[in-house]
């Protein structure tokens, strides 16, 4: 009897170490972990591009930043830039969510995105005062290849670019709640040179407004003719500026969207002086563009 008992545990003991035999393997460090599933012997499906290759992606493969350049800023917009990482996605929408901005809706045209090819959708920027700064999203409105939609939202990188872009607004907005700032006098004096008056006057409020400077443009070098003004009491107050065209290259002259901007640093109250960028009407801002043409043409000749 005993005999047999000890047969029968041998024969269960071999039955177990068999078993565990063909179910594990080492990792290598000397302990024994279960085995994955024996391998397929059949080929996967390939991934498909578009929507579904990022369909865990919460993103859809985008990345974005929000970019300024010297171009955007008369017109008022900004860049959202998308690279994808997945090919066949086409973008149908595009919407920009900033605290602290006013946005209109991009356009993009059905634009079609590439791997790694970043693509550029301007969109239309304003102040909201009413609220702080805060991360900038895009939200996307995607399409693949079969049709198939989607709307993700992307988050921007934005360098500090929306809070300046809140703190000019807000700082151009109160500005001119409480003045008027405007070219009244433009007259070509030897140089030759063009010389600007500009008017600050009072519209509302109290805060006292200082021209601390002028910077220069594309085109020109603008510096003060006389001491720069404070408006602080006075009905107005005028500064005279004189604008030397610098620059005759094509590239400069071919920024006429600059060419007649004057860029001012003003200071209302006590606060830090800005930047403010000062916008002629139309007819002055033609002269000033013509005479630069003119300027470079005569010393050309």
């Amino acid at each position: 009897m005993d005999a047999h008992r000890r047969t029968l545990r041998a024969v269960a003991a071999a039955a177990a170490l068999a078993l565990v035999a063909g179910c594990s393997g080492s990792d290598g460090e000397g302990t024994t972990q279960l085995s994955a599933a024996p391998a397929s012997t059949t080929a996967p499906s390939p991934v498909p591009v578009g929507l579904a290759a990022v369909a865990e992606d919460p993103h859809a493969g985008l990345t974005g930043v929000l970019l300024q350049f010297r171009r955007d800023v008369p017109r008022g917009r900004v860049e959202v830039r998308l690279t994808p990482s997945a090919d066949g996605l086409v973008v149908d929408g595009l919407d920009l969510h900033a605290p602290g901005l006013s946005t209109g809706p991009g356009d993009p045209r059905g634009a079609a995105l590439r791997p790694g090819a970043a693509v550029d959708f301007p969109v239309a920027v304003g102040g909201d005062c009413a609220v702080d700064a805060g991360a900038a999203t895009a939200v996307v409105r995607l399409r693949d290849g079969t049709g198939a939609a989607r709307e993700v939202g992307v988050p921007l990188e934005d360098d500090g670019l929306v809070q300046r872009l809140h703190e000019g607004h807000c700082f151009d907005q109160e500005l001119l709640r409480q003045v008027a700032v405007e070219v009244v006098d433009l007259r070509e004096v030897a140089g030759p040179a063009l010389e600007a008056t500009v008017r600050v006057r009072r519209v509302a409020g109290a805060d006292p407004v200082r021209i601390d400077r002028v910077d220069p443009n594309t085109v020109y070098d603008v510096t003060a003719v006389g001491r720069l003004p404070t408006l602080d009491g006075q009905d107005d107050v005028t500064a005279v500026l004189r604008l030397d065209p610098a620059r005759c290259d094509v590239h400069a002259l071919g920024e006429s969207y600059r060419t007649s901007l004057i860029g001012l640093v003003v200071a209302l109250g006590d606060r830090e002086p800005h930047a403010f960028v000062l916008t002629p009407e139309p007819a002055v801002r033609e002269r000033i563009e013509a005479f630069a043409v003119e300027t470079c043409r005569g010393g050309a000749d």
